[in-house]
């Protein structure tokens, strides 16, 4: 058994940037999971509009103030790619492809024989199986441009980019290491903010579907009222989620297959509505989450806000 007396300390910085608010979590440890320091900051409208860097310079700025403010100067950072830019696609290779030769492959197959909702893309791939003597590979994509304009930032604030992950991931990361997940069952994830709910179904531990839906009534980005504006925006996004749970039962696994389990996380303010339409509406399942613990360094609970930052610390753990 191997055994290190030393371990140098990961001080990596994990950043989620939204339309509407810069968050970061640094964590202390991951086993189990303990918060060294966290922060958010609410963004003026119009710096970052669908995911994408509207004013470079005014964003570059904020980030400046906030990695003095926050203490996390010169660091290791992960971040999280926009969720509007999102692909993915489940492809079968030919057996004999060597895992260091199937991005070099999947590059050459974008565009011809895979195709994508943009040009140009930024990808990554795993192989999660075999069927019939064919290598089953998943693909995350997102357009070069916009990851580009983001790694250009964090680099511009004199943060060293570790790695780049998608929320849904995070997300999913985040609940897999409280032991939440089952690799048997299939599982939704809704990741909702306050302009945004991210659609997500897992499988064996592996996305399956991603799609987000935005929530059309949110007009502003500041917080919002609890008030039936608020709720008729989130009703569209809801009813999507039905049409998606049954595309997927019904079209993708051909009526072999349920969800199983939905998991609700986000810092919009009406998360209970949600989780109650899910249960009572949808009749599913959604996890209960008042037994995850994760605490700060002074032993305080962390706002579910931060989940999906966390999961980002916890990618490659």
């Amino acid at each position: 058994m191997a055994f290190t007396l030393f371990r140098k300390k990961d001080r990596s910085v994990n950043f989620i940037v939204t339309d509407y608010i810069v968050r970061f979590v640094e964590l202390r440890q991951t086993d189990p999971i303990v918060v060294e320091c966290c922060g958010e900051r609410e963004l003026p409208e119009g710096i970052v509009r669908n995911g994408e860097i509207i004013d470079y310079k005014s964003l570059k700025l904020i980030l400046e103030d906030v990695l003095v403010e926050w203490g996390i100067k010169k660091r290791d950072v992960r971040f999280a790619v926009p969720d509007h830019y999102i692909a993915i696609r489940e492809e079968q290779l030919r057996e004999d492809l060597e895992e260091d030769e199937i991005k070099g492959y999947l590059f050459l197959q974008i565009g011809s024989t895979i195709h994508l909702p943009f040009e140009e893309p930024v990808f990554d791939a795993v192989v999660t199986g075999e069927t019939n003597g064919r290598k089953n590979v998943l693909l995350v994509a997102a357009p070069e441009e916009e990851v580009r304009k983001f790694c250009e930032l964090f680099e511009e604030v004199k943060l060293r980019l570790k790695a780049a992950d998608i929320t849904p991931l995070s997300l999913y990361r985040f609940f897999y290491y409280q032991g939440l997940t089952e690799e048997s069952r299939h599982e939704l994830v809704l990741h909702v903010r306050r302009n945004l709910m991210t659609i997500s179904i897992f499988y064996q531990h592996q996305p399956k579907f991603i799609k987000p839906v935005s929530l059309e009534d949110a007009q502003s980005l500041t917080l919002l009222e609890l008030g039936e504006e608020e709720v008729s925006g989130l009703m569209d996004a809801l009813k999507e989620v039905a049409n998606v749970v049954n595309f997927y039962e019904n079209s993708i696994c051909k009526g072999q297959a349920q969800i199983g389990k939905v998991f609700v996380n986000g810092d919009h303010p009406r998360l209970a509505f949600v989780e109650t339409y899910i249960r009572e509406t949808l009749g599913l399942s959604v996890a209960e989450q008042e037994g995850i613990e994760v605490i700060d360094k002074d032993g305080e609970p962390l706002s579910r806000a931060y989940y999906a930052a966390v999961g980002l610390g916890l990618k490659e753990v």
